[in-house]
């Protein structure tokens, strides 16, 4: 296991092009992401996990303080990264006005928050100009779910909702006023669909991207290739906007596999995949013990870290001459180093892992170059990978507390 650094080690061992499977799996992650942060199903409450590292052992908070006053509109408040992103305002002394499909939702997470403003919003398509007055900053973190149908036209269009939800929501705060807006993007924007990059050994900066177009986006291929290309798309159009409004402060952030502790309060179901994208990572104890996770992405960030660097963002200044985009990741993690940690720290769950000589998958190593974010935002250090992963092993365990009887 690397240790926690800026830029990323991988390796010396050669390493196969990543196929079209391992695409699809990192593609079909990517999009899980972005669903935990905008809706759920009706939810049952979970008690909770670990998951509140007091902000004064962060390093590089921002170093201006936060003027209490100060209104931050978020979308995506009730998701994964979401719940984390308001949890780390409200505790700074910002007032946040969140908008959710279902405001009950936040509220139940958020219980007597005076600081807090729920206001319930159907799509993000929704007309957000009466939300958006007075704000200061705007975080836009949610993404249209998936539909149940099956047709290309429609897995087409709601795919392609992560484009057209965030430049709606983008050109209204804009047409606002407002000079700050911060954006959760995906750091599959900055891989070939086939991901092969991601498997390689070169060193990847923030100014990578995808190379689709409008003209060349396909709507015939796979349900996660169309999201992955429509995030980017997103991403490149946000930086065509900004140059055409130099006066407005843009940042984007592209995190890679998030996992952590789930907020007091937080949304779980009796679907497994209610305990967001740590779901990923837990199958290594729900996969059964002849196999490892057919999981390829081997890029890791703790969702507290995702949200700390959200909140970064809102303090830190413009950068004259580069688009602040950001890529956020700690370390790469194996499934192997997985295994031999539950086996150490959580023993009593060694019998559902993997056999010790099982093979498992090959997962993303790419070198990934994180010093712009160490130097704008202050990510200098991270949770530790262990702990980020004992929190998510620790969710689904609650999960099968609550769920299995």
């Amino acid at each position: 296991m690397t240790k926690a650094h800026r830029i990323l080690t991988i390796p010396t061992s050669s390493r196969t092009d990543a196929g079209s499977a391992q695409a699809c799996h990192v593609l079909r992650f990517c999009y899980c992401l972005h669903k935990f942060c905008f809706d759920n199903k009706e939810c049952l409450t979970n008690s909770s996990v670990n998951w509140s590292r007091t902000l004064k052992n962060y390093p590089g908070q921002g170093t201006s303080t936060p003027v209490m006053n100060h209104l931050i509109f978020v979308t995506g408040g009730t998701g994964f990264i979401g719940s984390h992103v308001v949890a780390q305002l409200l505790e700074k002394g910002y007032r946040v006005r969140a908008a959710a499909r279902s405001a009950s939702k936040l509220r139940r997470i958020f219980p007597n928050t005076a600081t807090l403003e729920v206001v319930e919003m159907s799509t993000l398509t929704s007309d957000y100009t009466e939300s958006l007055k007075g704000v200061d900053a705007v975080i836009h973190m949610a993404a249209e779910l998936f539909s149940k149908a099956s047709s290309t036209d429609r897995i087409y269009q709601v795919r392609f909702a992560a484009y057209n939800g965030t430049l709606h929501i983008v050109r209204q705060s804009i047409d606002a006023g407002i000079k700050k807006i911060i954006i959760t993007g995906t750091f599959a924007s900055l891989f070939d669909t086939q991901l092969k990059i991601a498997f390689g050994t070169e060193l990847v900066t923030e100014k990578f991207f995808h190379p689709v177009t409008l003209e060349t986006l396909d709507r015939n291929q796979s349900p996660m290739s169309i999201y992955q290309q429509s995030k980017t798309l997103a991403d490149k159009k946000v930086w065509e906007l900004a140059k055409e409004h130099p006066d407005i402060d843009f940042t984007i952030l592209l995190p890679p596999a998030v996992f952590g502790p789930l907020v007091p309060n937080f949304p779980v179901t009796d679907s497994q995949t209610s305990i967001g994208t740590n779901y990923n990572l837990t199958k290594i104890i729900t996969t059964g013990t002849d196999s490892y996770p057919t999981y390829p992405l081997g890029h890791l960030a703790d969702v507290r870290d995702v949200a700390r660097a959200h909140i970064a963002a809102l303090s830190a200044p413009p950068v004259p001459e580069r688009d602040k985009r950001f890529i956020i990741s700690n370390t790469t993690f194996k499934f192997k180093d997985v295994a031999d940690l539950i086996r150490r720290e959580r023993p009593e769950l060694a019998h559902r892992l993997p056999r010790e000589y099982i093979v498992p998958p090959e997962q993303t190593d790419a070198p990934l170059d994180t010093n712009f974010a160490a130097e704008v935002l202050g990510m200098k250090e991270y949770v530790p990978w262990e702990e980020t992963v004992l929190a998510g092993i620790d969710a689904q365990v609650a999960w099968e507390k609550q769920n299995c009887h």
